[in-house]
């Protein structure tokens, strides 16, 4: 037995099936709102045994049209408070277009489809959000699975499923990640989230450092032992305030800002106390800790004789 021939639903020509496609993208485009992607750059390998990245970087921002499928709150826990202190996780669920995907994203980066990881930057709601999975299926074989355009980038090395991809997004929890878009709007909630140190200078030096330029110890940037971001710099009181660090910066070593050519020898820092907050306890647990603890034995958790 089979259907009828009279009524053929998923055998249509690859003309309806586009026709299909150019509708979900005009109504995404008529109904939808104007977001950035945010593609994730890795610093370093993939640790494959936890599966996550741990020195990501997002350097990119593309723009691209989304329809908010939660259109009246967030979804999700939201505000709360845990065991482990006030937690936010709210959550939202966004329908892009396949199309406008190959269009803008996947002719700029190395994408196929959008990627666990990725960021989306919704400007009205001015939040950072992480795409948590990604649905290919949403639309389901409307007149059949969708054909290929002749140019299309998903066409190379995957099979096409749907028309559009429903996304589901939570608030994304900074940790310290580089976000150097280009972007001021999107840039400035990380450098206002980042972790810095205070550090002081020795008199004598040259040059003022300015507010987002790299600094560095080493022959150069790229040959650096230590690097960072200005956040901060006070002539007076020789502080000079860093973020997304890399590296350890060493006492009495010069300190070169890549742009400004200031140069600058290094005093002290305390890289346990974090200078963008006044919550840290870092400090302060440690203190508690040395004298409770003697770390001069070989085994401070355990009985004095065991190795």
């Amino acid at each position: 037995m089979a259907t009828s021939v009279y009524f053929n639903n998923n055998g249509f020509g690859s003309q309806e099936r586009f026709l299909v496609e150019d509708l979900i993208n005009e109504s995404i485009k008529n109904h939808g709102i104007d977001v950035y992607y945010i593609p994730r750059d890795s610093q370093s390998s993939l640790d494959e045994i936890y599966g996550e990245d741990p020195v990501k970087s997002f350097t990119q921002a593309i723009k691209i049209e989304v329809y908010l499928e939660t259109y009246n709150n967030f979804e999700g826990n939201e505000e709360f408070f845990s065991k482990f202190g006030l937690e936010v996780s709210k959550g939202v669920k966004v329908a892009m277009s396949r199309k406008s995907f190959d269009t803008y994203v996947s002719t700029v980066v190395d994408r196929n489809v959008p990627k666990e990881g990725d960021l989306i930057y919704l400007p009205t709601q001015l939040k950072l959000m992480e795409i948590k999975f990604v649905e290919q299926e949403k639309s389901f074989f409307q007149l059949g699975r969708p054909g290929f355009r002749s140019g299309s980038v998903s066409a190379v090395g995957q099979a096409k499923i749907g028309y559009m991809y429903e996304i589901s997004l939570e608030t994304f929890r900074y940790n310290g990640e580089l976000i150097k878009t280009g972007f001021a709007e999107i840039d400035v909630i990380a450098d206002n989230r980042a972790p810095s140190v205070d550090y002081t200078m020795n008199a004598g030096g040259t040059g003022s450092f300015t507010v987002d330029e790299i600094v560095y110890q080493g022959a150069s940037v790229t040959a650096a032992t230590a690097r960072a971001y200005v956040s901060e710099w006070n002539a007076v009181t020789r502080t000079l305030r860093l973020r997304n660090i890399y590296g350890a910066f060493a006492s009495n070593t010069n300190v070169n800002g890549a742009s400004s050519g200031a140069l600058w020898s290094l005093n002290s820092g305390n890289t346990q106390e974090d200078a963008s907050t006044t919550f840290d306890d870092n400090v302060r647990i440690e203190t508690e800790a040395d004298n409770i603890l003697d770390w001069t034995e070989t085994n401070p958790f355990g009985s004095p004789d065991e190795t």
